[in-house]
């Protein structure tokens, strides 16, 4: 069986530039959930046309309950709800085929990227495994599927995301569907556009997989994070097994899989009980 895992956050998506559109709550979501929907359906067509028996589709923003089920394409799975151990990639394993990643820039990495940030924008400042900076939630995930042998194979998102893929997965199939003109501003394609080009796109990625290797995952990992607030290392210290290494960084070292879950742990679980 030919298995293709999906993960979809919301800010990189054509005509998404701020919050407003991106939160829950705000007056425009309603309608970026709903773009969302068609974006992802859009490679989840892709993969059954190119002949692929199976699609997951993890919902990897805020909550993680943005996919309204009744939007999906019938044939996909979806993986909705913030309770989960590996955050955008809960249920990814060894028996998947490719990963494509609907996502955005990492924070402050790279100049124009739209709604920058790592995982939870008002904690995290940056991330590195082994010493290389892994803030761009793209690759950080697909460090995580690298793990189990799976290649990122796509990324969706604006240009500053496909530049910061590219870095680690030269060969990826980048779909640009915005280009920054700052934090909160970006040119974008028109919707159709950028389904047209996902569809295609995601088919052309599907051609070249043999030729798209995973992300390197070494056998032991030491993680770093760098938090916005000294509170928040303070918090993440009481962790046993992490080590202070300055007033706003921390580290965690272990296989992979601890390592994992220590991130899902330290960046969503622990550091929102308590801010000033």
């Amino acid at each position: 069986m030919k298995k293709v895992f999906i993960s979809a956050d919301i800010e990189g998506m054509e005509g998404n530039v701020s919050r407003i559109q991106s939160n829950r709550g705000n007056m425009d979501y309603s309608i970026a959930r709903k773009r969302l929907a068609e974006d992802v359906n859009a490679a989840v067509r892709a993969c059954f046309d190119f002949g692929y028996d199976e699609v997951y589709v993890c919902d990897g923003h805020g909550d993680m309950e943005n996919l309204i089920i009744e939007d999906m394409d019938p044939r996909c799975k979806l993986v909705s709800g913030a309770m989960r151990s590996s955050l955008q990639m809960e249920g990814i394993d060894s028996s998947f085929d490719a990963y494509i990643s609907f996502g955005h820039a990492g924070a402050g990495l790279t100049l124009g990227g739209v709604i920058d940030h790592c995982y939870n924008g008002g904690k995290i400042y940056n991330l590195r495994f082994n010493g290389v900076t892994m803030n761009t939630e793209t690759v950080c995930n697909g460090l995580v599927a690298g793990f189990y042998g799976v290649p990122l194979v796509a990324c969706i998102g604006d240009k500053a995301l496909a530049e910061e893929c590219k870095a680690f997965v030269p060969n990826i199939e980048a779909i640009v569907v915005k280009e920054g003109r700052s934090r909160f501003s970006a040119v974008s394609v028109h919707p159709t556009v950028a389904r047209e080009m996902i569809y295609n796109g995601v088919k052309s990625a599907l051609a070249r997989i043999d030729e798209i290797k995973p992300i390197a995952c070494a056998e032991t990992l030491t993680m770093e994070i760098d938090f916005k607030d000294s509170n928040m290392a303070d918090t993440a210290s009481l962790v046993p097994g992490v080590v202070r290494l300055a007033p706003r960084t921390v580290s965690f070292t272990g296989d992979p899989e601890t390592v994992f879950k220590v991130h899902e742990l330290l960046i969503f679980r622990l550091v929102d009980s308590y801010n000033l």
